[in-house]
């Protein structure tokens, strides 16, 4: 699998507390830098490929992504962190790192067999 001539986009947004942290009524929203690095070192180390996040409320990182924030905006920050390769999702939610890289692992193999004129 020759893998490094794609790119992975995560579109996450940061952690917040829209209730204030210590509220009963509602949890957490988006991931934490850490939860999010985490991710990125994983699917670097595993698959080759490089990795950019995006956040979903910056709109300077939105312009080129319009597909993703219509996304974002149908299915709310319970979506996130929004996986892409090629500007091709393959996955919505929270995926451990492992189901990350199978989910992408699958796509760009199947974009590759496509290149080359197989599937």
């Amino acid at each position: 699998m020759k893998t490094n001539n794609h790119i992975v986009r995560i579109f996450t947004m940061p952690l917040q507390f829209p209730c204030g942290p210590q509220s009963a009524c509602c949890g957490p929203i988006g991931q934490s830098e850490e939860e999010i690095q985490q991710l990125k070192d994983y699917i670097e180390n595993s698959l080759g490929v490089k990795v950019e996040v995006k956040n979903v409320i910056k709109g300077e990182d939105m312009k080129a992504h319009r597909e993703i924030l219509s996304l974002f905006r149908t299915f709310g920050p319970m979506s996130l962190p929004i996986i892409a390769v090629n500007d091709e999702v393959v996955s919505m939610g929270r995926p451990t790192p492992e189901e990350a890289v199978e989910a992408l692992r699958e796509k760009i193999n199947q974009v590759e067999a496509a290149s080359q004129g197989g599937e």
